[in-house]
């Protein structure tokens, strides 16, 4: 298993991941559109502050996840996603490891932070068994479609 720069051609596979907009949200919020848009995955891919990374073993693709450079010191984990038919194995646990190592070797950052749905108990356990905590920070909510979705806000130092 290894964490590898993702490449135009993920966009396909990853955005077949979700099979509502709900999901979706959940998971980018409208960053990509509905129903998700591979253009807009690969234009995001080639932003300077991003980096977008795919966890794969062989030719299996486990999971992605976006890298964004806040800050000199602060880089944020976004978009964070296991492949549906690898769900529930600890692969998510492994991305998050694997892309904390991966930051931790450029040593500039000094925290790690993410925002994840209070609905997604799931991944917030997740992150909170791998160190990350809840912090009293803004956003605390998203609006989609009227409705108002708690967001937690978590970090870890590195």
């Amino acid at each position: 298993m290894n964490l590898r720069k993702f490449v135009a051609q993920d966009s396909t596979e990853v955005i077949s991941w979700f099979s509502t907009e709900k999901e979706s949200l959940l998971w980018g919020g409208w960053m990509f559109g509905w129903p998700l848009s591979e253009t807009e995955m690969v234009n995001r891919s080639q932003l300077p502050e991003v980096e977008f990374m795919v966890l794969s073993s062989g030719n299996d693709k486990l999971g992605f996840i976006e890298l964004q450079h806040i800050s000199e010191t602060e880089i944020r984990l976004c978009r964070i996603v296991i492949n549906p038919e690898y769900r529930g194995l600890g692969y998510g646990r492994s991305l998050i490891a694997l892309s904390i190592a991966e930051v931790r070797k450029r040593e500039q950052f000094k925290i790690a932070t993410l925002a994840v749905f209070a609905e997604n108990v799931a991944a917030y356990n997740c992150y909170k068994s791998y160190g990350f905590i809840s912090v009293d920070k803004e956003p605390k909510f998203r609006e989609f479609n009227g409705q108002k979705w708690p967001l937690l806000q978590m970090e870890t130092a590195l």
